[in-house]
């Protein structure tokens, strides 16, 4: 990997010029490309900087994201076998209507396409594999235990993860150019290491903060902004908040890792409320949209504190007749802990007026989140 990270200078006169996300990430994004860090990139990198994904991450996004619509296709499938079986009901006609639908091919199309418009919208697009030489230089990083394979007992597993990073060393190769990739994956840093074509990082948020202002100007927005986020009366703060509120509501809570002793139980979170949060302390990272001089986009990081309201259905197992069975419900609450990232869209910034004077728009992607296991059990007492 070139030494270190790239300059300033480097990244805004366009010696780097293209940056590439690894599927890790994206996953971890939620695959959400209209709400939060994702959303936000295109506009914090320069337009000399180009998103290029391959082909290979592009069909492993689409292949994450199918597996529950395949799920999905298969218990309709099953369902209306079952009531063929049940009930006599001549549902060729709805089975046939079905097939013609297409579920999966469509969902497949729709995803795919998702990932090329967004790499459209980062000025970019997706590397095909190809190449002569690509398959002899794979197989020589898998005999010779180069990264990203290693001496792991799994290697084949990373025959994509070589594939994407030989597929982006040639692109900059052949463009004379510098590259960036974002992974998680210690395989790719540990390619990079060894290229002389691409530097690495491990998150969408360290691949943004090259990129961040820390100009007088900057400087001077920053105050601003975290002047007005921290006054409680102020409306920022009100937008600040309505917009985590909303978050900590809408976001898809998972209460799998709850336990009974007295049996199985079935645990879903019905609602939650915000009760408090706190602003990370320190600097906050502001960024220009290029070729938009009054417009700006400012990171915050909420520590969030949420009351999660949960209904419980207890089952136990009768040795008798050899059956599961319902034994009740309850209802349960517990405090949970969440960061989340908040982005503000500002335009029409003025440093010489306040920030209820900007138009501001508040960006944070839909959460999810897993509550820590605890135990519950069914309260026998009278209620009121």
């Amino acid at each position: 990997m070139p030494k270190g990270l790239p300059t300033a200078a480097q990244l805004w006169q366009g010696e780097v010029s293209f940056f590439s996300i690894d599927t890790d990430l994206i996953q971890a994004a939620g695959y959400n490309f209209d709400e939060g860090a994702l959303h936000q990139l295109p506009k914090q990198l320069p337009a000399s900087m180009r998103l290029q994904l391959t082909e290979v991450v592009v069909e492993e996004i689409v292949r994450h994201r199918m597996q529950p619509v395949h799920e999905a296709v298969q218990q309709f499938t099953a369902a209306s076998d079952k009531l063929k079986r049940l009930a006599c009901i001549a549902l060729e006609p709805i089975d046939a209507s079905f097939q013609t639908l297409n579920a999966v091919g469509v969902a497949a199309d729709r995803f795919r396409g998702q990932v090329r418009d967004y790499a459209a919208r980062c000025r970019g697009d997706v590397l095909p594999i190809a190449g002569a030489e690509l398959a002899p230089k794979v197989f020589k990083l898998y005999f010779d235990n180069g990264a990203p394979f290693g001496k792991r007992q799994d290697k084949k597993s990373e025959f994509p993860d070589a594939t994407s990073l030989l597929l982006l060393e040639q692109h900059a190769s052949e463009n004379n150019t510098l590259g960036i990739v974002a992974s998680g994956d210690a395989g790719w840093t540990a390619f990079a290491e060894q290229s002389e074509r691409l530097y690495a990082v491990k998150s969408i948020d360290e691949l943004a903060e090259l990129f961040a202002a820390t100009s007088e100007h900057a400087n001077a927005l920053k105050a601003k902004i975290l002047a007005a986020v921290n006054d409680v009366g102020s409306p920022l703060r009100a937008q600040l908040t309505e917009a985590l509120r909303r978050h900590i509501a809408d976001a898809d809570w998972d209460a799998n890792e709850l336990y009974a002793s007295t049996g199985r139980i079935e645990a879903e979170v019905y609602d939650t409320e915000l009760t408090e949060y706190t602003l990370a302390d320190g600097d906050i990272n502001v960024w220009p949209v290029e070729g938009e001089p009054t417009t700006w986009v400012v990171e915050l990081t909420a520590f969030v504190k949420a009351q999660v309201h949960i209904s419980v259905n207890f089952f136990i197992w009768d040795s008798i007749d050899r059956e599961e069975l319902s034994f009740g419900s309850d209802f349960f609450s517990s405090t949970e802990d969440v960061e989340v990232e908040a982005y503000l869209s500002c335009s029409e910034v003025q440093l010489d007026a306040e920030p209820d004077t900007w138009h501001i728009e508040v960006d944070i992607a839909k959460g999810s989140y897993s509550l820590d296991g605890f135990e519950v059990e069914q309260d026998f007492g009278d209620r009121e």
